[in-house]
């Protein structure tokens, strides 16, 4: 690295003091060093880059262009550094395992276990997203992605097969007279997950139909939502016919809401645990592996669906 650079690194405190003081007495006294070392710091930068940083009056410091620009760029490398320290000291000392996942599966199945992994002596937090988080910035410790698992820079552990299964509420099946076993020899309205339809993971009511040789819905004219548990929750309301998929409808059949139509089919795509390999090597993410990938196969036998 460049000896100037070098020195701007470690000259980044007294910038960013000085900048955000405007005095360099109460810049020494926020770094705990004498006003002289401030002062000849800030010297020795400027007569190592030739410029002059801080115009000098005996009331005010007036810092020029170039001075403005190095001290802004200071203070916001010190900032990332307190914020990377404060997630490093947070990741270190806080039991809680902030674990992200899609919006279907945080509000279907993770909240719901939360319950069972206190029990366990597991404390977690969850965190809905519908964008895939950066481990490496510290913004969640464990995620559950529902993919192909091509993640070359993360420990990844598949959680199990998912399967494909049409769905619909015990009051529509009644009142369009449908044949559980063979439900497609009627033509019943189709609720569409919008954004699996068109995503790039391969999962949806196409590939339903590939693996269905009896399927006869329209997909075009079918009422679409955008996320699967939405899709999920108008079949519970009795408006047609939702593709589920693993860990986000066990339980509705469980309770009666939901009843299955025909058979179901294994996906290409299923859920994974992701993380950093480094978290991984923690015995507080081994503990929550064994934890989870229990829940998900007690969660599957009760379709009897297997691992």
């Amino acid at each position: 690295m460049n000896a100037k650079i070098i020195k701007l690194i470690q000259a980044a405190p007294f910038l960013t003091a000085v900048y955000q003081q405007k005095n360099f007495t109460k810049a020494a006294e926020k770094l705990g060093v004498h006003q002289t070392a401030v002062s000849h710091r800030i010297t020795a930068l400027e007569e190592m880059l030739d410029i002059k940083l801080i115009e000098r009056t005996t009331r005010s410091l007036n810092f020029t262009q170039f001075g403005t620009w190095l001290c802004e760029s200071a203070a916001k490398n010190v900032a990332e550094t307190e914020a990377a320290l404060h997630r490093i000291m947070q990741a270190r000392h806080n039991a809680t395992i902030r674990v992200t996942a899609p919006p279907s599966l945080a509000m279907k199945w993770l909240v719901p276990h939360m319950m069972t992994a206190r029990t366990a002596g597991i404390d977690i937090s969850v965190q809905a997203q519908g964008r895939l988080v950066d481990f490496a910035r510290g913004e969640a410790d464990v995620g559950v992605r529902f993919g192909h698992g091509r993640y070359p820079e993360l420990h990844c552990v598949k959680l199990g097969t998912s399967y494909m299964q049409a769905l619909a509420s015990p009051a529509y099946i009644k009142e369009n007279g449908l044949d559980t076993e063979n439900p497609w020899a009627s033509k019943p309205d189709i609720l569409v997950d919008y954004a699996s339809e068109v995503d790039s993971i391969d999962w949806g009511w196409q590939q339903y139909a590939t693996a269905e040789p009896n399927f006869n819905g329209s997909i075009q004219n079918a009422s679409k939502f955008d996320r699967t548990d939405l899709a999920i929750q108008a079949a519970i309301s009795g408006l047609g016919v939702a593709l589920g998929r693993s860990l986000l409808y066990e339980h509705e059949v469980q309770s009666g809401f939901l009843v299955p139509l025909g058979k179901g089919y294994p996906s290409v795509p299923t859920d994974w645990l992701v993380c950093s390999r480094e978290f991984a090597r923690t015995q507080k993410y081994k503990k929550f592996e064994i934890w989870i990938k229990k829940q998900v196969k007690l969660t599957q036998a009760v379709m009897n669906i297997p691992g």
